[in-house]
């Protein structure tokens, strides 16, 4: 009998191990084919439908740089505009949601609960309706198509905020009452006991936001014209020359180059991510 069940453990193992093994090979296939695609020339990739390219020849790397632009804006543009927008935005994002989730989360006043309230009901609002409403309200601010755009990522809301909210709450206020009681102040306490202990979660929620907007095109195809971050920018490279031949291979180099950062953060903060630090804040 034991030896039955061990038998059927050892079948349901490699039936999941196979299923797995599988969904993996349906994620890397992909991006490997892209990657072998950027060795071939435009003819060769349109008259050689083979996997594997005759000749490996980095050419499309360096032409990706003075060949791929958008709006008379290179890829050298591209990426500086998408490394000032995503530090701007991550490091606005998560300062102000650590500063309104401490705030809510560890002091009593009049309209705690109203403000957690809004909260929630603004995660609740579809992003995409809201559009019309926010380039009006940009456009009269005046900072619509304008590095100033950064300003609006200071919500103090949002995901981050429900994240750091929960792990506030879990800290106990004796770490405050302690820090009081050797002459500290309200601001004191925050930035050198509370903020080196919550650390770690924002260091992952950074990592996220970092990476979902260093992806993100639509909001700088829309607010940021001028500015095209590697992402729109290409999106919009691709979406031009649509009517004429996309020179497959060339956009391909492009596309993997601009994902270098993202992927290098991963593995680099991987484990940030996935320990229980991260989960740790969605308790209390």
């Amino acid at each position: 009998m034991q030896r039955l069940r061990s038998n059927k453990k050892s079948v349901f193992f490699f039936i999941v191990l196979a299923i797995f093994i599988v969904y993996a090979l349906s994620l890397i296939l992909p991006f490997l084919w892209a990657f072998m695609t950027t060795f071939k020339t435009e003819a060769e990739y349109i008259n050689n439908k083979a996997y594997f390219p005759d000749i490996i020849d980095w050419t499309n790397y360096i032409d990706a740089f003075r060949t791929l632009s958008t709006n008379n804006t290179n890829m050298f543009v591209m990426l500086f505009n998408s490394l000032w927008w995503s530090f701007g935005s991550t490091i606005l994002a998560v300062a102000a949601s650590t500063m309104s989730a401490y705030v809510v989360a560890k002091y009593k006043f009049p309209g705690r609960q109203v403000i957690y309230g809004i909260a929630l009901f603004t995660m609740m609002l579809p992003i995409i309706g809201a559009l019309p409403s926010q380039y009006t309200v940009y456009s009269a601010l005046g900072i619509l198509d304008n590095p100033a755009m950064l300003i609006s990522t200071i919500g103090g809301f949002g995901f981050n905020f429900f994240v750091l909210y929960g792990f506030f709450r879990s800290l106990p206020w004796d770490y405050v009452e302690a820090s009081f009681l050797d002459g500290a102040g309200h601001f004191t306490t925050m930035v050198r006991v509370m903020l080196p202990m919550a650390l770690p979660v924002m260091t992952s929620l950074a990592v996220v936001a970092f990476i979902g907007v260093w992806n993100d095109y639509n909001t700088p195809i829309v607010f940021l014209e001028n500015y095209p971050t590697l992402a729109s920018g290409l999106y919009l490279y691709q979406n031009a020359t649509m009517q004429h031949s996309v020179d497959i291979p060339l956009l391909f180099a492009g596309v993997l180059m601009s994902i270098i950062p993202v992927v290098a953060l991963f593995c680099i903060f991987q484990n940030s991510i996935m320990n229980m630090s991260f989960g740790g804040g969605l308790k209390g």
